[in-house]
């Protein structure tokens, strides 16, 4: 049924009047409703993906929405009302467009064939940093490590009032951090050292990092993340290892829980910020990463003081030195 009909139908129905109005906007799970796709919201990014004949992302702030992978810029934001996400009536029909009506099983992942461009370009393999010889690195616990600055390219994460983007902010800490750490002779490989993402689509890019990680086989996988939030209040740092039954063994488990220790110490002795402590959690990157693995969110964008302090670079600075310093510690250990 076209949309346009559908909708006014529903309206008619359901006497959403104020929904029907031409400066109104829609609240995104009508859309849902409307089109049999199912919403859930990622707790980690504050995106709303809803899935079924097609997969729809959309996050708070961004005039972009991905549906199938494809890149649909909106005329203006996505926006949080009463507690709702909301799309602009004009965007709305722009989506309905192009998605699928119907609950379905997703289409498989299909890889472009060798040496055909895809519409958009993913993140290349990182290629191997130069051989250092044996006698160059320092012993300790981690030889190599797999460093993961959260999201880019078309993924954005999360963005604060003043337009500051997690993939901008993860990216520069995480070269940071990685400048260190070769310093100190420990081989560093990177997913990503510019503002690209291994796939458009959110569950396909997850799986190539950490499919890419174990390639690596490093003795340790970090992953650096802005944290979001509806509440703009929250503030402060907090750092995630795999829970049990993740890819890890025990003891690999063990020597995350350590770090994620050692960072929350050594940011709650230099930061004037709430520590929200270690956590134990299934995020996708750290649940498959087959080494120990941490996951750091540095602060929240979503607050005030939290992105000011982030567009700062000498606080980033300071945030990937705390970072780098604590793994330096454990790795001595």
């Amino acid at each position: 049924m076209h949309f346009a009909r559908a909708f006014c139908l529903a309206v008619a129905a359901l006497g959403l009047a104020g929904i029907a109005s031409a400066d109104s906007a829609v609240p995104l799970s009508e859309f849902a409703r409307e089109h049999g796709l199912i919403a859930t919201r990622d707790a980690v990014s504050g995106r709303d993906i809803l899935k079924g004949g097609s997969t729809v992302i959309v996050a708070p702030g961004m005039s972009v929405a991905l549906v199938d992978g494809r890149i649909i810029e909106l005329s203006e934001p996505v926006r949080i009302e009463d507690g709702r996400t909301v799309v602009g009536r004009e965007d709305i029909s722009r989506l309905a467009a192009v998605v699928r009506d119907g609950v379905r099983e997703p289409a498989p992942y299909v890889a472009p064939a060798p040496r055909e461009k895809p519409a958009i370009v993913p993140a290349k393999p990182v290629p191997p940093l130069v051989k250092q010889d044996r006698h160059d690195r320092r012993p300790g616990r981690f030889n190599t490590i797999v460093l993961d600055p959260g999201h880019g390219g078309v993924h954005t994460g999360g963005k604060g009032l003043r337009g500051t983007l997690e993939k901008d902010i993860t990216l520069d800490i995480a070269l940071a951090v990685r400048d260190r750490l070769k310093e100190e002779g420990i081989r560093v490989v990177m997913t990503r050292q510019t503002d690209t993402q291994f796939s458009p689509e959110v569950r396909e890019d997850l799986r190539r990092r950490a499919e890419f990680t174990n390639r690596t086989k490093p003795d340790l996988f970090l992953s650096v993340h802005v944290n979001w939030a509806e509440n703009k209040g929250a503030q402060g740092f907090e750092v995630f290892y795999p829970r049990a039954g993740c890819e890890g063994s025990a003891s690999e488990r063990q020597t995350g829980r350590r770090l994620a220790e050692k960072i929350r110490e050594t940011f709650a002795n230099r930061f004037d910020t709430p520590d929200r402590g270690v956590k134990e959690a299934g995020y996708y990157v750290i649940k498959n990463a087959e080494c120990p693995a941490v996951l750091v969110e540095v602060e929240f964008v979503s607050n005030v003081p939290g992105e000011k302090n982030l567009r700062d670079a000498s606080y980033r600075k300071r945030l990937a030195d705390a970072i780098a310093d604590a793994v330096l510690a454990e790795h001595r250990r």
